[in-house]
Parts: structure tokens; C-alpha cells; sequence
């Protein structure tokens, strides 16, 4: 679902413009504007990815050795 925009600031560049409402990694709502969600996101899927990797390399890892 998408959420309207709030003229309000954004809470990564400090700027008064229109901004959406965001959950944080917390779970706890953000207001970010749209090229910050874009860049906050992007951080996001890189971490999450990383994770993945790594979890990837412990499961394949363990089995080479079993």
C-alpha cells in the first residue's frame, strides 16, 4: 500500500519537503523523502544480501566437512 505524502521533514536530510512514512529497521516509523528512501533501501538489500552470503558460505561450509 502506498501512503501519501506529508509535507514535513525528512528525517535523513533534514529538508522540508514531501515526505512518505517508512518502517525503520526498528520496525518504528521514519518520514524519509524519495531519494533518501531510494539511498536507505539500497543499504537495505546490500546488508540483507551480504547476510545471505555469508549464511550461504556457514551452510555449504559445514556440509564440505560432515
Amino acid at each position: 500500500m502506498v501512503t501519501q505524502p506529508n509535507h514535513a521533514t525528512c528525517e535523513e536530510c533534514g529538508k522540508e519537503t514531501d515526505t512518505y512514512q517508512y518502517h525503520n529497521y526498528d520496525l518504528s516509523k521514519i518520514q524519509l523523502c524519495k531519494p533518501c528512501y531510494d539511498q536507505y533501501l539500497a543499504k537495505e538489500m546490500v546488508n540483507y544480501w551480504q547476510e545471505h552470503i555469508q549464511e550461504e558460505k556457514r551452510r555449504t561450509s559445514s556440509r564440505q566437512h560432515a
